[in-house]
């Protein structure tokens, strides 16, 4: 009987080692400049040059090793099903490979340097959502009754590992695309004449940029669910990293209120999305609407959409503060504003909790992804206090919480135990005969 813990183990090992591989070969081939320092230290011009230097080095290297990234993607797209856990490694693989290309991409010159690494990486990008498509709806479905059951847990191990890769992947090609046609602006210098007010307005912009992005991944994700589920997750978890990436950009004091009202707006997508997904029949793949079939893909959805929307509804409630409720310049107040922004964080955090509780009913995952922002919120809130040095405060919020994640957590789960009732009136049944 074959090792069903080594066949999920292998693919992610492989996928690992194939991503070290390529980096630390990136680093013996073709090594990092290293910066010149001369006698009295250095010079400004002589840094300069190398930041220069080195940002044309990651150009270079996104493309090449999102070139890489590729081989392993087309090998494991074409593999016979009974090489299926070195496919899977082989994906994963490619897709850890284009994440180390993409974060080189980050670093390289704004404008044409980062419009190659964008063109690289996305490409690479729909390759991995190419192989994966191929892999789920070729030969991975058509698997004859004689296969073995072994083979649903390589299906598990590749729903769960492919999403949670390619997410990031997919809000860091949103974040390339940014950088390559909508650079930062640079007005001599960071302290440069109108650079706060240019730097607010550009902070808004690529944050509407990056919303409008993240609602194209996820209405490709679900064009895509039916036929692919496990790409289609990839793609839906990217559009809500990127949601959560939109929304921290758009911080600044100068334009809070849109900042606010683009949180505000992701927020509610992130909730539709999770219904949706896992609740709305007509989105869901045959084998996972009638109940048959591994649900290993939604079961992953099911994990990280909570923990994505817990994650953006701590952004927003700062964003909310900075707002509408500022950070006082005068450093006297200081600490009360801090406590107060504790408070209002328990409140809040109470808030989402107990409409957990109110959307059990109607939608499991949106109750879910409530509670975990509640709890996330609650945690998040209690350290502004703890800065401000009001242990008391800290404590009473704790102890409230204490009590209300308590009340929650046996009305969303020790309920559940219960059996249904018996309608009022009904005799009650006979026991069953002995054997």
């Amino acid at each position: 009987m074959e090792n069903k813990a080594l066949r999920v183990v292998f693919p992610i090992f492989l996928g690992i080692l194939i991503a070290l591989l390529v980096g630390f070969g990136v680093q013996v081939f073709y090594p990092q400049p290293e910066m010149y320092v001369g006698p009295q230290g250095g010079s400004e011009n002589a840094y300069l040059a190398y930041h220069q230097t080195l940002q044309d080095y990651n150009g270079i290297v996104s493309g090449a090793v999102s070139a890489i990234g590729a081989v392993p993607l087309v090998v494991g797209s074409l593999l016979p099903k009974r090489l299926v856990v070195i496919a899977d490694g082989l994906l994963l693989g490619g897709v850890f490979t284009l994440v180390y290309a993409a974060g080189r991409g980050m670093g390289a010159t704004a404008g044409l340097g980062t419009a190659a690494s964008f063109a690289a990486v996305g490409v690479g990008f729909l390759l991995a959502l190419a192989a994966l498509f191929v892999r789920q709806t070729g030969w991975t479905l058509r698997r004859n009754a004689r296969a073995s059951s072994s083979s649903d847990v390589d299906d598990a191990t590749l729903a769960v590992v492919f999403p949670l890769a390619a997410a990031p992947l997919a809000a860091m090609v949103v974040s390339l695309g940014i950088q390559a046609f909508y650079a930062q602006p640079y007005l001599g210098g960071y302290f440069g004449s109108g650079y706060p007010d240019t730097m607010a307005v550009y902070g808004r912009n690529s944050a509407l940029i990056a919303s409008s992005a993240a609602v194209v991944l996820l209405a490709a994700g679900f064009a895509l669910v039916r036929r692919a589920s496990i790409p289609a997750d990839a793609l839906l978890l990217g559009g809500l990293v990127a949601l959560v990436m939109g929304t921290t950009r758009a911080i600044s004091p100068k334009t809070a209120v849109v900042s606010f009202v683009v949180g505000v707006f992701a927020l509610l997508v992130a909730l539709v999305v999770g219904h949706l997904r896992m609740v709305g029949r007509r989105w869901l793949p045959a084998a996972e609407a009638d109940g048959s079939g591994p649900r290993a893909g939604s079961r992953m959805f099911a994990v990280l959409h909570p923990l994505a929307t817990g994650v953006l509804a701590v952004v927003v409630f700062f964003v909310g503060i900075n707002a509408f409720y500022p950070e006082p310049t005068v450093g006297g107040t200081q600490s009360a504003w801090l406590r107060t922004v504790s408070l209002s964080a328990t409140i809040v955090a109470v808030v989402l909790l107990v409409a957990s509780l109110a959307l059990g009913r109607i939608s499991s995952a949106d109750a879910n992804a409530l509670l975990v922002s509640g709890l996330f919120t609650l945690v998040a809130g209690v350290v502004p206090a703890a800065m401000a040095g009001e242990q008391m405060i800290v404590f009473i919020a704790l102890a409230v919480a204490l009590v209300v994640v308590l009340f929650v957590g046996y009305r969303r789960f020790a309920g559940r135990g219960r059996g249904p009732k018996a309608p009022m009136g009904a005799p009650p049944l006979p026991p069953a005969p002995a054997a």
